[in-house]
């Protein structure tokens, strides 16, 4: 196989296959008929014969096969998305190039990224409990853990003692802490209704100047936190040592007390501690007369305030108090305060009210919250003597069991402090650890917080009050009454005897401090004996299971876009943003319009003839006046019979481009066959532009009469394809190349340059230079195809015409020129030679002739000299070619004839 010049090919157009066959068919004809009229002419014809001259040549026989079929794109697909939703994006057209990876449309994904960002959340968390359970507990964690079971035990015995307690009625201390507890309550709910008033109202001089002495106080402890950092750097001085020391002895002062305490539980209690205890008595008796004289006083104001308000208000009745006339001050009768509501009803009323209404009614409400404090007073000196009297009834009776206890747990909170306060005399006396500077820096860090919320606070008072700070009021009058409310039910509690359900309650709670003892104790343990190789398996499962849920979420993400998987056009598309789609329903077609592949339809005589790579020329009826080079790309075996014919299915790609190279030398020989080929489609792949329509039409390079480019001379390494390529996109020639004068760019360049569009200079296409203008010249899918496939190339020989060769006595022979003959004629002689195969026009020599030599046709089978005057009758053993070589010259068996 031969290299070619691709321009060779763009010379004319290839004589089709059927005229070939025509022509061979004609020449048989006519040899027939020469033939007959030889035999029928009278014997005294006189015939006078013309010789004819030609040379033998050097060339290839080949085979061919014509098929048909019809176009179709290399690749065409409907694309879906693989999940159903809301269209939030299309980003192409019909109409678009796309590249294969390039997104074409997305569905919403808000829920699929927050699955991910949920995914992603449980591995990590499923990672840090397995790196847990490798890693070695730390002591913190073990300490934790005793400190856990520490509070469990706590609660357990608090449990205990409160179900203990159900039995017994609760004691005069515990009612009197309850209502001590509402009193108190009762207070805070007071000082936040004041504090959410006063925000309409400036801070007061005693506020601001409360402010300044926080922030001067924070500054004083941030000052004396950074003194104890910087003083660790310095050995103790004898001061601190000395109050280290003299902590010591305080501890060990109160160590002693505490034992002597206990010690004092065993022996019978001293008149002097019986006289003390009989004097706190009484004290506690005067107290509680004093409270009972000013809650008298209390309750004789409020009446007083009572009175006053609903004489001369309580008549309108608008803050719904109940005036029911003057109260009756002489009787026995406990007097009931306002409520809060009624007290909060008095407050709503005092705005854009006069003067004297704000007086009664602020008198009303304070003389109200007077009674209360001063009945909650009385109440605490009631408590207090009935604790003082249980003192003086300790003394008189033995110790109990609870006192034994208490006095324990007193000396061992005194051994304690004992020992904490050695251990900081211990940390004086020796230098400071890394943990100490740890300590320091967290306390002034935690100080110098104290002095910037102090001076926050202090700009809060002399800023005015915002919407935030009326809301935080408003929400601290909210959690004051909460406060309130659940001290008198605690207080109700305790007044109402404890029934069934209490137990039940009581019961559960110790059950379930019970079960908080076994989880504490258990977690310790696990801690100490480490993670089990079971647990370890669970935990690593686990992970496993939260990357599987990643990576299915990662994957349900991805099918929300679609995605090209080809380069090609965007040939429709069914979806736009906003539209509801459901999973596999088809948004895109997808196609290869500059990469056409024809289906051709083969009868199983051509089957075996075709091979994958061979190349050929295809036509269109839907195109005229252009062939495209193919190559076969793929041959099915399987068969498809149809009304009894069977055939198989065999793909040609029409190329473009670099692709013709690869071919060159068989589209050469197809050329060679079928005289200038045409080929408009070569040109188009190579140049980018229009070429030769065949012999004769303008257009650029080839060898045929029209190549505008023919004949210049090129530099080495510089093709008439790189001078086409320059020339159709405007840049500049190669270095040593020169345009003929009389160059013209061929109107279809021309009009395509001014109309600016594909293929002009300065407008390439996604697919390359070339890419636009093919994808414009080449077939439309559907299109029927004729394909001329050569399916065989012989080797180079001595080629002479059919009608050249003649046979006698079973030899093969040729005329040749001689020297002069008697009379006017030619002479000529007869050469033997060797013959091998035909197509129908040429026939092979192997031996007796050379190229080139001079050969006579039209000689009688006598050989008479041309000019001779004969009688036309047929030698023996002569024969007319074609047909008389069996198998040969006529084309022999599995051959096309051509």
């Amino acid at each position: 196989m031969s290299d070619v010049d691709i321009d060779a090919l763009i010379g004319g157009r290839r004589r089709p296959r059927r005229g070939l066959l025509f022509l061979v068919a004609a020449v048989l004809v006519a040899g027939a008929g020469v033939g007959a009229f030889l035999v029928l002419q009278p014997e005294e014809t006189d015939v006078t014969a013309e010789p004819e001259r030609v040379e033998s040549t050097t060339g290839q026989l080949s085979t061919t096969v014509d098929l048909s079929g019809s176009a179709v794109a290399e690749r065409s697909t409907d694309l879906a998305f693989e999940a159903s939703g809301a269209v939030a994006s299309v980003v192409v057209e019909s109409g678009s190039a796309v590249q294969a990876g390039e997104i074409l449309a997305t569905l919403d994904d808000s829920d699929a990224q927050r699955r991910i960002e949920t995914a992603e959340v449980q591995l990590r968390l499923a990672e840090l409990r397995l790196e847990s359970l490798l890693d070695t507990p730390a002591g913190s964690e073990i300490a934790a853990a005793r400190q856990s079971i520490e509070a469990a035990e706590s609660q357990v015995t608090g449990a205990e003692m409160a179900l203990s307690g159900l039995s017994e009625p609760p004691s005069v201390s515990e009612v009197a802490s309850g209502e001590q507890a509402v009193a108190s309550a009762l207070a805070q709910l007071s000082s936040a209704e004041e504090a959410l008033s006063g925000l309409s109202e400036p801070p007061s001089v005693s506020e601001v100047a409360s402010g300044e002495q926080a922030v001067a106080s924070a500054l004083a402890q941030l000052s004396s936190a950074e003194e104890a950092l910087s003083g660790l750097s310095e050995p103790p001085s004898v001061s601190e040592v000395a109050s280290g020391e003299q902590a010591v002895a305080s501890a060990l002062a109160q160590l002693s007390s505490a034992e002597e305490a206990l010690a004092a539980l065993f022996t019978d209690p001293t008149e002097t501690e019986i006289a003390a205890a009989r004097s706190a008595v009484a004290h506690a008796e005067a107290r509680l007369l004093s409270a009972v004289s000013d809650a008298n006083d209390s309750w004789v104001a409020l009446g007083e305030a009572w009175d006053e308000y609903c004489d001369e208000y309580g008549a309108f009745n608008i803050a719904e108090v109940t005036c029911a006339g003057t109260l009756p001050l002489e009787s026995e009768e406990i007097l009931e305060p306002l409520s809060d509501e009624e007290v909060e009803a008095l407050h709503e009323t005092l705005e854009g009210r006069s003067a004297g209404y704000q007086r009664r009614a602020n008198a009303l409400i304070n003389t109200n919250l007077a009674y209360i404090l001063a009945e909650a007073a009385r109440q605490t000196a009631v408590t207090d003597l009935a604790a003082t009297e249980d003192r003086l009834a300790d003394l008189l009776l033995p110790a109990s069991g609870e006192d034994v206890r208490q006095a324990e747990l007193a000396l061992e909170a005194a051994e304690a402090s004992h020992s904490a306060a050695v251990a900081r005399l211990d940390e004086l006396r020796e230098d400071p650890t890394a943990q100490d500077f740890y300590q320091a820096e967290q306390a002034v860090e935690a100080a110098r917080a104290s002095h910037s919320a102090a001076v926050a606070r202090l700009d809060e008072l002399r800023e005015d009050p915002t919407a935030q700070d009326f809301y935080q009021a408003e929400q601290a009058v909210e959690a004051a009454r909460a406060s309130h409310s659940a001290a008198v039910a605690r207080l109700e509690e305790l007044q109402e005897p404890a029934d069934e359900s209490d137990h039940e309650q009581a019961q559960a709670s110790l059950d379930a401090a019970l079960a908080g003892l076994a989880t504490a104790r258990a977690r310790h343990d696990e801690l100490l004996a480490g993670a089990t190789a079971n647990a370890i398996a669970q935990q690593e499962e686990s992970v496993r299971l939260a990357e599987i849920t990643l990576e299915e979420a990662r994957a349900a993400l991805a099918d929300l876009t679609v995605v090209a998987p080809i380069d090609g056009t965007v040939e429709g598309v069914n979806v736009h943003p906003g539209d509801r789609v459901t999973q596999n329903i088809v948004a895109f077609s997808l196609s290869t319009p500059d990469r056409m592949l024809i289906d051709l339809t083969v009868t199983e005589a051509d089957l075996f003839s075709l091979q994958i790579g061979q190349a050929g020329v295809a036509s269109f009826d839907g195109v005229e006046g252009v062939e495209y080079p193919v190559r076969i790309v793929s041959i099915s075996r399987m068969p498809d019979t149809a009304q009894g014919v069977v055939t198989y299915g065999v793909e040609a790609r029409i190329l473009t481009g670099a692709e013709i190279t690869e071919v060159a030398g068989q589209l050469a020989v197809l050329a060679g066959q079928g005289g200038a080929l045409g080929v408009a489609g070569v040109s188009e792949s190579v140049a980018g532009i229009g070429g030769t329509g065949g012999a004769g039409a303008p257009g650029f390079g080839g060898r045929g009469e029209g190549g505008a480019l023919a004949g210049i001379e090129l530099p080495e390494g510089v093709t008439i394809q790189d001078v086409i390529q320059v020339v159709s996109s405007g840049e500049p020639l190669p270095e040593g190349v020169s345009l003929p004068e009389d160059f013209e760019i061929p109107p279809q360049l021309r009009e395509r340059i001014a109309a600016g569009g594909p293929g002009a200079p300065g407008r390439p296409d996604q697919t390359g230079a070339a890419g636009p203008v093919v994808a414009r010249l080449l077939p439309a899918p559907g299109m029927s195809a004729t394909v001329t496939i050569l399916t065989e190339v012989r080797e180079q020989s001595v080629l002479v015409p059919v009608s050249a060769v003649r046979q006698i006595d079973g030899e093969w022979f040729v005329t040749v020129p001689a020297g002069p003959a008697d009379g006017d004629g030619v002479g000529f002689e007869r050469v033997m030679v060797g013959v091998g195969e035909s197509d129908g026009v040429n026939v092979e020599i192997t031996s007796g002739l050379e190229p080139g030599a001079v050969l006579l046709i039209g000689a009688d089978s006598a050989g008479i000299a041309y000019s001779a005057t004969q009688q036309q009758e047929p030698a023996p053993g002569f024969g007319f070619l074609p047909g008389g070589i069996p198998g040969g010259f006529g084309g022999g068996p599995g051959r096309s004839g051509q």
